[in-house]
């Protein structure tokens, strides 16, 4: 089952999870407790978790930068460029979040 004395961050980097079982860690952690803050019980920084909760699907960019040792901003900032590149129009509205998003913390470029 789940090793939930290990943080979800770290179980799926060692290829242990997949990004959707993050769900069964939060149930974990709003059982009690854990004497942590949800973002660091499932191993994660305050930018990763704050991208995660306004978009779920974008747990696998940021387990991909972690296994490249980038920063999740720049990943998000790649991220981005490549879907403006790609002009999908079923892709508008996750840009424009994340465009806001990136804005908010003086990352995103030019």
């Amino acid at each position: 089952m789940f090793d939930f004395s290990r943080s979800f961050m770290e179980q799926a980097l060692n290829g242990e999870l997949f990004p959707d079982e993050i769900e069964a860690f939060i149930e974990r952690w709003h059982e009690g407790g854990t004497g942590k803050e949800l973002h660091d019980y499932l191993g994660l920084s305050w930018d990763e978790f704050s991208w995660w909760g306004m978009d779920a699907d974008q747990m696998p960019l940021i387990i991909a930068a972690r296994h490249q040792n980038r920063s999740f901003l720049d990943a998000a900032n790649d991220n981005m460029f490549e879907q403006r590149l790609a002009a999908r129009s079923d892709q508008t509205a996750k840009i424009a979040r994340l465009s806001a998003w990136l804005s908010e913390r003086g990352t995103l470029p030019e």
